[in-house]
């Protein structure tokens, strides 16, 4: 029986609960002391199913009594323990802010690839200081009591609002791991991920297992993923090798010392990784302070604030975010000053727009995976089952496909299922000029060949491939351009663009110039340019005529000459060529990534390196809403500059050109991929009978783990989807939604395509009239044909 918030707890009043998981109630709530003196704390209160355990209360006891004698900044302060009638809780520091699991996922939400290196090196500083004060505590007699966490994780670290890093639940982790909690599925086996070698062995854990998790945890906030991902019986084995790609392989922008420092906590043999958590602490200060001599926790007070910005104004907390650190924060994003889709407001706002709420329900991409996902893992296991010789001609390799588009989520009502492969990598579908669509094996044309028509694909897709020979925004029909002098040095900028004006690009022609230099968004910030010889600047859509002329400043700094270049009403360069995304819902928001191809996309050779960026515009389509309409209220976001490794949320919008900046196309090669994911919107879910996406019986926990399930499969972590979709189903046995998640998220993971088809046969039983119940009985009765076709396996 969980306590009443209407009845005092002991000394404590219940102020509201926080959650439910893993062993314990969480309460927000009050220390009621003499004369009215109060006191806020957090309450966990032990759950019964594991309070009539009496090892396990007994080693909860002298694990509580340890953890009450921790006193560090960087550990959340243990204040009582007791027991109130049958309930045995802890009495802990309140920390007003976030755990770390939510900072890392509302920092890719915002547009952000992973959290910025300052910020995540500062977060691991502080979490090696609080652990090595643990590791090196003793007893009254001057013993080592060997404390080590042992479940170090992003749920297991606070974030304060104040910029304050806590570690929780120290000492607590070695009751839940010790007694292995049978009675709760997936709560030890859901924190493989962040096992140390030794740990993942059975060997005894020492102060090195933090240190490892530490690592991982720095991993994941440097890369925006884990080093190993997938079931337990897939990543163990590669943990006990080291099998899992360096940092700098998954992030390329991360320096070579850090890699070198991430890659020594996860050694595999422990006497190959740092001695001590203060060690690993000092290498972490070392690199964060000579890359960023006057960082502070004020930063990561500013960081965490404004990614919660919504949350704290809706609690009637005031957010002041400095504009120099609202700068930064862009920086980080990899936006120009001027760049559209601001996560930080322009000088004229007061806030930001709200980031885009968490699904609460099953949103329409899984609406389209479920059948797609199930069939695509369906084959992949079938493929396992053929002959080795047709299994080797399957896997060889294709011929290059010339642009591609990954189709997910459809428009509803959902579309009749197709077969796509594996699940996992995004399902690539060939898009060609339209009106008719080339044969999935065509090769691209000839370069001698006239150049093709605009390339186009229609959302929903996943993602879309832009070839540097073909997508192209070409300059050369810019007028406007000034000839420039190669060895000397120009600032270059708008000092006093028009009010809510789309921003201005800027090409450079020059023979030693590298790619990435070669073009870029102008502002008011004077941008440096070395070694041209030719400037053009310009916008992607034509300068209304209704407004004044741009006059950008061209500066030589030897000669401290200042030029004038003014570009009047009508100026743009050629969209003919850019890549068009049409289809999508102008009352949806989406998440673009910009990834490369293999080696990337080249505009001016190999020797000036990769072009990292493409230019986007949104525009209406036909018979569409008005450009007024989609920008809501400025033109500024018509208009970007998309950069490789970056992420950009895009509302407002029912069409996209997008393309490479460059001047002759006739010698690029290589390709960038955009890949997109609705956010938040879209058509409203067909409900032909009275069953509903969300239904009524379904609340509390099950909802809660629902959610949080719906999450994991956002992000394609399916092993953690996996296991807290296994929970909705033994919450809510007869729910027909935790049945179609655990059958999609089954369904993407190697292995368990029959586990997948028993929880789909079930959600048909239960719901025979939902939406996808004909496209998942097709694909079960196909998948069911396929079998018997299949020859035994060898």
């Amino acid at each position: 029986m969980s306590p009443s918030l209407d009845e005092p707890f002991g000394r404590y009043e219940l102020v509201s609960q926080l959650g439910r998981g893993g062993m314990a109630e969480v309460y927000r709530a009050r220390l009621l002391g003499e004369a009215g003196v109060t006191k806020p704390v957090l309450i966990k209160k032990v759950l019964p199913e594991f309070a009539t355990d009496p090892g396990f209360i007994n080693m909860f006891i002298s694990e509580a009594r340890i953890s009450a004698t921790l006193s560090h900044g960087n550990i959340a302060q243990v204040y009582d323990f007791g027991r109130v009638g049958e309930e045995y809780f802890l009495a802990m520091e309140f920390v007003d802010g976030q755990p770390l699991h939510r900072v890392i996922k509302r920092a890719l939400r915002s547009g952000l690839s992973a959290i910025p290196a300052p910020i995540a090196l500062f977060i691991a500083l502080e979490i090696c200081r609080g652990l090595h004060y643990a590791h090196t505590r003793t007893d009254a007699q001057g013993r080592p009591l060997g404390l080590v966490h042992r479940d170090i994780s992003p749920d297991n670290v606070l974030i304060s609002y104040e910029g304050q890093v806590k570690i929780v639940d120290f000492g607590i982790a070695k009751a839940r791991e010790l007694r292995g909690f049978t009675t709760e599925p997936g709560v030890v086996k859901g924190k493989y991920l962040f096992f140390s070698p030794e740990q993942a062995r059975g060997e005894e854990v020492t102060p090195l297992t933090d240190v490892w998790a530490t690592g991982v945890v720095l991993y994941e906030m440097l890369c925006g993923r884990m080093p190993l991902e997938g079931p337990p019986y897939v990543v163990v084995p590669k943990l006990g090798k080291g099998d899992f790609p360096r940092p700098s392989e998954v992030k390329p922008d991360i320096a070579p010392a850090l890699d070198a420092l991430i890659m020594r906590a996860l050694a595999v043999n422990r006497q190959d990784r740092y001695e001590s958590s203060n060690a690993f602490a000092e290498a972490l200060s070392e690199h964060l302070y000579s890359s960023t001599p006057r960082f502070s926790g004020l930063s990561l007070s500013h960081f965490v604030q404004e990614l919660f910005r919504q949350d704290l104004k809706k609690q009637g907390h005031k957010v002041q975010i400095p504009r120099s650190f609202q700068e930064q924060l862009s920086a980080w994003r990899g936006e120009m000053p001027t760049s559209p889709f601001f996560a930080t407001p322009p000088p004229s706002s007061e806030s930001i727009a709200p980031l885009p709420p968490a699904p609460s329900r099953l949103p329409v991409f899984l609406a389209a995976g479920v059948g797609v996902t199930l069939l695509g893992a369906m084959l992949a296991a079938l493929l396992w089952m053929k002959p080795p010789a047709e299994r080797a001609a399957k896997d060889a390799p294709e011929p290059p496909k010339p642009r591609v588009a990954a189709h997910t989520s459809p428009p509803s009502p959902p579309p009749a299922v197709q077969p796509s492969g594996d699940p996992s990598p995004p399902v690539e579908a060939p898009v060609s000029p339209e009106p008719p669509a080339e044969p999935p094996s065509a090769v691209a044309p000839p370069e001698a060949e006239p150049a093709p028509a605009r390339a186009s694909a229609s959302y929903p897709v996943e993602a879309i491939r832009l070839d540097a020979r073909n997508d192209v925004i070409d300059p050369q029909s810019v007028p406007e351009a000034m000839d420039l002098e190669a060895g000397a040095t120009y600032r270059v900028s708008e000092p006093e663009p028009p009010r809510d004006s789309p921003p201005l690009f800027f090409w450079l022609a020059g023979p030693a110039l590298r790619a990435k230099d070669g073009v870029g968004v102008l502002s008011q910030k004077p941008i440096q340019v070395k070694g041209a010889t030719a400037l053009k600047v310009f916008a992607l859509k034509p300068l209304p005529p209704e407004a004044p002329a741009r006059v950008v400043l061209v500066e030589n700094v030897q000669r401290k000459e200042r030029q004038r270049l003014t570009l009047p009403p009508g100026t743009a360069a050629s969209t003919e060529r850019a890549f068009e995304l049409k289809n999508l819902d102008a009352a949806s928001s989406y998440r673009l990534l910009l990834v490369p191809m293999g080696r990337g996309a080249y505009t001016r050779g190999e020797p000036a390196g990769p072009l990292e960026s493409l230019a986007c515009a949104r525009l209406p389509v036909n018979g569409g809403p008005s450009e007024g309409a989609l920008a809501g209220a400025s033109s500024r976001e018509q208009q970007f500059l998309f950069r490789e490794g970056t992420a950009l949320q895009v509302s407002g919008a029912t069409n996209l050109l997008c393309g490479f900046i460059d001047d002759d196309p006739s010698d690029n090669q290589g390709e960038l991929q955009i890949r997109i994911t609705r956010t938040s919107g879209g058509p409203a879910w067909p409900s032909p009978s009275p069953y509903n996406l969300v239904t009524p019986q379904k609340g509390g926990e099950a909802r809660r783990v629902f959610d949080e399930a719906m999450q994991y499969f956002a992000e394609r972590k399916y092993d953690r989807a996996a296991i807290l979709a296994a929970r909705c189903v033994s919450l809510e046995p007869s729910d027909a939604d935790c049945h179609l998640l655990a059958g999609a998220t089954y369904a993407a993971i190697p292995g368990r395509v029959e586990k997948a088809t028993r929880h789909y046969q079930t959600f048909l039983k239960l719901a025979p009239q939902h939406p996808l119940a004909d496209p998942i009985r097709r694909s079960l009765k196909e998948y069911e044909a396929q079998k018997l076709q299949a020859p035994p396996t060898p």
